[in-house]
């Protein structure tokens, strides 16, 4: 018997390359949202010099991950997108960036979960890509809830902000740069997407606690100042990082006021092991660290229950230690006790808003003028209040 197919056989087991083999993070019961800069992914003149083997870990680490949804930065060759896209077409849908730069953003959902919604996805704030997003304008993609009692919409915003290169007048410009488009960003949230549940996620190229520039103040600081939770937040204070060779924590996850209550405290995390799974990983792969978070899915799509509301409702009705101020309220009310969930109903019954964490004020700049009625948990105690709102 000839030795010649053992040896071509021992040869091929030595020379095929492995590829990358990682845990499932994904949740099945929730929602999971991931972002990830995959480093000029199908360029070869630019990130990891091994294209095929880049390219198989980044399809490999999404499928096996199984995110809901993930967003991606630095998708830099249409046709590596359609094989991605290809390779995961039996779980996900996805869109891709229409502008011209190179470095794209992407986006992959679960087929099972979303239905997209063509006429609202598609790149925004166009008059601003140039300069304040640095030639990559934002993508914008909306995706309608199925599976569920209800639907819902939920719109998904992928950034990737300037860069912090060159020398210091350059890096003081883009860092003037990315404080700008935080603020189109804002006020694009705020107006065009009023009261929509949005969450933004990306390469925000600098870190929420203080700048990778100069240690200046984070050019996010007025979403921070006006109220916005991102929820990569912690992650910054505690002195993590999403860029593999330093230079802070990078990536995150914004969320629209709309959302908050839908967001699993404490959940955002940084895969930053992600080297125990894929050798060599930043070199071989990406730069950046996947970083996720987790969402109630069943609240998001599951009719809510409103309990009966009293009789009616009088001063017996509220704690002698609890106030509610101001009381008619216009677009914020406040408690002087921490309450444990605050649910808004209308005078139907119906419920408009809920609060499932202690907060120093409440937005109610959504609610019509009216009266409600607000349903405060207390160590266990629910209490009616009757509220007047008017703008």
């Amino acid at each position: 018997m000839s030795l010649r197919p053992v040896f071509i056989f021992l040869l091929t087991l030595l020379y095929t390359p492995t590829f990358a083999q990682v845990p499932k993070l994904g949740n099945d019961t929730l929602l999971d949202v991931a972002t990830w800069n995959v480093e000029w992914l199908g360029e070869s003149g630019y990130g990891p010099t091994d294209e095929n083997l880049q390219y198989n870990n980044v399809k490999n680490l999404i499928a096996q991950t199984d995110f809901d949804v993930i967003a991606l930065q630095e998708m830099s060759n249409g046709n590596t997108f359609f094989n991605l896209s290809d390779f995961l077409f039996s779980k996900y849908g996805a869109l891709n960036s229409t502008f011209q730069a190179t470095q794209k953003m992407c986006f992959f959902y679960k087929k099972s979960m979303f239905e997209i919604i063509p006429s609202l996805s598609k790149n925004i704030l166009l008059q601003y890509a140039n300069y304040e997003f640095a030639t990559r304008p934002p993508l914008q993609v909306a995706l309608q809830t199925i599976g569920g009692d209800k639907t819902d919409t939920l719109y998904f915003i992928v950034v990737h902000m300037k860069a912090n290169t060159g020398n210091t007048t350059a890096k003081q410009e883009a860092y003037n740069r990315r404080k700008a488009a935080a603020g189109y960003l804002k006020t694009y949230i705020e107006q065009d997407l009023q009261g929509k549940k949005c969450i933004v996620l990306g390469d925000w190229n600098d870190d929420l606690n203080k700048s990778i520039f100069n240690n200046a103040q984070t050019p996010y600081q007025q979403l921070l100042d006006d109220g916005y939770q991102f929820a990569t937040k912690p992650l910054s204070d505690a002195g993590k990082r999403s860029y593999a060779f330093g230079g802070g924590m990078i990536d995150h996850i914004l969320l629209a006021k709309s959302i908050d209550s839908f967001y699993i405290s404490s959940s955002a995390t940084v895969f930053d092991g992600v080297g125990n799974y894929i050798s060599n990983y930043s070199n071989t792969t990406s730069d950046h660290y996947p970083v996720y978070a987790f969402f109630d899915w069943k609240k998001l799509t599951t009719k809510p229950v409103s309990p009966p509301l009293p009789t009616s409702i009088t001063d017996t009705d509220i704690l002698p230690e609890l106030t509610l101020y101001p009381n008619p309220a216009s677009n914020f009310i406040s408690l002087n006790k921490q309450a444990d969930e605050v649910v808004i109903y209308n005078m139907l019954g119906s419920e408009q808003m809920r609060f499932t964490s202690p907060q120093s004020s409440y937005d109610i700049s959504r609610l019509e003028n009216g009266l409600y009625v607000f349903k405060i948990d207390i160590e266990g105690k629910n209490t009616f209040v009757r509220v007047a709102v008017k703008h």
